[in-house]
């Protein structure tokens, strides 16, 4: 019995020798909140996770949301022209509704919409901190539409003294200018953000032809504004708002004109959080939110719609409380319980304004609403520092489909002495129809089912030379049943199953302070489908890269790269009322950002976009900027 006990005791030593504390093995270990809705590092997490930093976002000079998702490993973003057209985000080739999209922890979405997709064309990046996207089956957490994984914007916070005036002009007669107040006093902080942003544009439809098309202009206002107080060493508050105004002159369609349609939208988000420490072992948390985000297609009578005008309005928004604890057990276990309430609403309209009759005024449907009551539990344990464990469950009870179960589990095995994690998930996820699907007055149908899904993957992380290198590779596998498509001039489930399957790859070098470079890939098989829209705008192939050089201090020059391959989309003929796939090209596009301090108060900028002015089409039918020069300059007060 001693021999044994001896042999288990020098295992163990070894054990510890060779597997050394987690947080010191990883230099890149960012702390992210969205995989288990509370702080944790990512060495921790199974799950596949993409931090993007507020000072990668100021070094690349990406002025929107989809410009920067674009390049993350298993992310594809699509748009309907240019800046302002309609921007859709895929995670892994799954479709746009089974991403969950989050500003502070409040869940953007746009229930009036096929599929629950939300158009991301109006999110700026000037207001944001960070940007965590957590990949696969998320559903056990967050409920409907994060089947297919999370992408959480996290605002900035006051944390010092200062104003920020930033302006920049460019081309297409293109003008943005922004403030921010930030304040910190140790124990409350503030912070408030304004930008304006307005283009002449190009036009969004591509020409045939010889005959010209006009400039379709977009205008973007964005305000932000968090406020955090310690009420107490165990009690803190905090609030948060976040509000955009978009209007965009768009146009009809693929290869049509429109001289004076305007498409616009207005979100609008806010959350308030109550955190307790009842003792050093439980925490809770208290918040509230709600989102609004109504969007409207104006047309009146021109020369191409020369008898009618029309107003389309889309009103969706949703109310929300959720209570959390945490409970920290015996230093290698932490237990979160909770639940959440939620409302989603929608209403919708549509008027035609024929010439010399009065208005004739069709509501398609009016104050609809789903009401869903949800429990979660999700268990955290860390053994050794080396093998961490996560498990969750979670009960939906939904007014139209009623309840419905979801799981998930993922680990992750840290090798110390290599720097290496072995990491992996697997677990279930649905998405819920949209208010749209269901009720439409073109294609609506009460009895659709939520769509399920079932997801896993797999993968290596490794860091050498003291994080100086980096790569992160993951094999991933996913199956949905039930998916909600158009059939028989309605929306209806699928039978059979979509199952696609992939690789992603991320990687970064640092040398010294002077270079850095990363570069992502993605590839996507689709395996078996009897779905047309499921690869609909994703490529099979995805390259991602940026190299940034610092030749003296102050002087910070990136120089970023993307390649999409050949995809499929569809065009419908408004001649022949007829539908055909179409194959997109593969396209390169180069980018250039150039940040010049020339002190701690003034910084000027440069950005040149599609330098080798690539001619291309993210949608078939549909116009991308050609080469594009801006110059700003930034102070700091």
């Amino acid at each position: 019995m001693k021999i044994k006990i001896s042999l288990f005791m020098i295992a163990f030593l070894c054990l510890n020798a060779t597997f050394s504390f987690a947080e010191d093995v990883f230099t890149n270990d960012p702390i992210v909140v969205t995989a288990t809705r509370y702080e944790s590092s990512v060495s921790k997490e199974g799950k596949a996770i993409t931090v993007v930093t507020e000072d990668e976002i100021k070094r690349s000079g990406k002025k929107t949301l989809a410009d920067v998702l674009e390049t993350v490993a298993g992310v594809t973003v699509t748009r309907y022209g240019t800046e302002g057209s309609l921007s859709y985000v895929y995670i892994r080739g799954s479709k746009s509704g089974n991403v969950l999209i989050m500003i502070d922890g409040v869940k953007i979405s746009d229930p009036m919409s096929i599929g629950n997709m939300y158009d991301i064309s109006s999110i700026m990046t000037s207001d944001i901190e960070r940007i965590e996207i957590v990949k696969g089956a998320m559903s056990s957490i967050y409920g409907a539409e994060a089947s297919g994984g999370v992408i959480n914007i996290i605002t900035k916070k006051g944390k010092d003294r200062k104003v920020v005036i930033k302006g920049e002009i460019g081309s297409n007669k293109s003008f943005a200018e922004s403030v921010s107040v930030s304040d910190y006093n140790g124990t409350s902080s503030f912070y408030f953000s304004g930008s304006h942003y307005k283009t002449d544009g190009i036009s969004s439809a591509k020409k045939r032809g010889t005959s010209d098309f006009d400039s379709d202009s977009f205008e973007n206002i964005t305000a932000s504004g968090k406020m955090e107080s310690k009420l107490s060493d165990k009690a803190s508050i905090l609030f948060s708002m976040n509000y955009t105004d978009s209007k965009l002159d768009s146009d009809d369609g693929s290869f049509e004109d429109d001289p004076n349609n305007i498409y616009t939208s207005k979100l609008f988000t806010s959350r308030g959080e109550f955190s307790h420490s009842l003792f050093k072992w439980w925490n809770y948390k208290l918040g509230a939110s709600c989102m609004s985000f109504v969007r409207e297609n104006i047309d009146p009578a021109d020369s191409i719609d020369t008898t009618e005008n029309s107003v389309y309005t889309y009103n969706g928004s949703n109310y929300r409380l959720d209570f959390s604890n945490k409970f920290n057990l015996f230093d290698i276990n932490v237990l979160t319980v909770g639940f959440d309430l939620v409302n989603d609403k929608g209403r919708s309209t549509s008027a035609y304004y024929d010439e010399g009759s009065s208005v004739n005024s069709i509501s398609i449907f009016n104050d609809k609403s789903i009401f869903t009551r949800s429990f979660f539990v999700h268990d955290s344990l860390t053994l050794f520092d080396v093998l961490n464990i996560n498990a969750g469950a979670r009960l939906d009870d939904n007014d139209v489909f009623g309840q419905h179960w979801t799981w998930d589990s993922s680990a992750s095995i840290i090798v110390s002495a290599t720097g290496t994690k072995f990491h992996g998930s697997t677990g279930t996820g649905f998405r819920a129809p949209s208010l749209f699907e269901l009720y439409g007055q073109w294609g609506g149908n009460k009895n659709l089912n939520p769509e399920k899904s079932f997801v896993y993957d797999g993968g290596i992380y490794q860091e050498l030379f003291g994080g100086a290198f980096f790569f992160d590779l993951t094999y991933f596998v996913q199956e949905y049943k039930d998916k909600i498509i158009w059939i028989s001039s309605k929306y209806d489930n699928l039978e059979g199953k979509v199952k696609n399957s992939g690789v992603e790859l991320s990687s970064g070098i640092k040398i010294l302070s002077f270079l850095r470079t990363n570069y992502s890939y993605t590839y996507i098989k689709y395996d078996e489908t009897n779905d047309s829209s499921a690869t609909l705008k994703r490529p099979a192939h995805k390259h991602a890269a940026s190299v940034t050089v610092i030749p003296l201090e102050g002087l910070d020059i990136t120089a970023s790269y993307i390649y999409s391959d050949e995809r499929k989309d569809v065009y419908y003929d408004p001649a022949t009322w007829s539908q055909s796939i179409v194959t997109l090209a593969s396209y390169h596009k180069f980018d250039l950002n150039i940040r010049y301090s020339l002190n701690d108060t003034v910084t000027f900028t440069f950005k040149g976009e599609n330098l080798t002015d690539e001619d291309y089409m993210e949608t078939y039918g549909y116009n991308t900027k050609g080469r594009s020069f801006y110059g700003g300059a930034e102070i700091t007060l």
